[in-house]
């Protein structure tokens, strides 16, 4: 092969050699960025996206899940209820979120005006939201909401402000 593109290096063609030097270097690149990014617990007490509800995640065995602590009444001060006619307040709405290997936390979500559960997906971007993703058989058959973090107080009645 002398003479040719594909001189060898050491038992290797030269493209081939590039080729696999460069995709160790971008393993090694990935391993650093990711080694030190570990991902934080999605704890504590958040607002949903209307800002109707607050939900209080928070450990539940070796899983977290989370639970309605805050819901807004309506005009009549009546409590907004599930399907089954339970008032939502103490509604587990997240289950079974564990850490896994992409960093997010997945579990199940329950959608507490018709009872559907959903898979989820739980994560804390950089900009302090909560995401929460819940979806049908893959990821890509769901949606996304950003919830914030709550900073008021949760009264016993599950009134909130």
């Amino acid at each position: 092969m002398r003479g040719s593109r594909w001189r060898a290096y050491r038992g290797c063609p030269v493209r081939t050699a590039k080729w696999a030097a460069c995709g160790v270097l971008s393993c090694l690149a990935f391993a650093a960025a990711s080694a030190g990014t570990i991902a934080s617990p999605p704890t504590g007490l958040w607002y949903t996206p209307d800002h109707g509800g607050v939900v209080q995640i928070r450990p539940c065995g070796d899983d977290l899940c989370g639970v309605i602590v805050g819901v807004t009444a309506s005009p009549a001060g009546v409590m907004p209820h599930d399907i089954s006619g339970e008032p939502q307040c103490h509604l587990t709405l997240l289950r079974d979120l564990h850490l896994q290997d992409d960093g997010r936390w997945h579990g199940t979500v329950r959608n507490p005006e018709d009872g559907q559960v959903y898979h989820a997906e739980v994560w804390l971007p950089p900009d302090g939201d909560l995401r929460l993703r819940g979806y049908i058989a893959v990821p890509l058959l769901g949606s996304t909401q950003s919830w914030q973090p709550f900073g008021g107080t949760v009264q016993p009645d599950c009134h909130f402000r």
